[in-house]
């Protein structure tokens, strides 16, 4: 196979692995950044939904004694 191809005309292949190595380095790194912001927000979205349980909760307390209120 050497004798077809010139090796000056052969592609860098040493740089093309460093540079591999350091994008899968930053791959890694972007998705340990990325769980962790899922993650984060995925406990924001709980914490919203519950005050936002809590609050229809009490709307719906201040309705049912208003209407008691009336039948009395």
């Amino acid at each position: 196979m050497q004798k077809r191809y010139e090796p000056k005309k052969l592609p860098p292949i040493t740089k093309w692995k460093a540079e591999r190595e350091t994008l899968n380095a930053d791959l890694q790194q972007l998705n340990s950044q990325y769980f962790a912001l899922k993650n984060e927000v995925g406990t924001v979205e709980k914490i919203r939904r519950n005050i936002t349980d809590i609050m229809q909760e009490q709307t719906r307390t201040r309705q049912r004694t208003k209407e008691n209120d009336m039948e009395l």
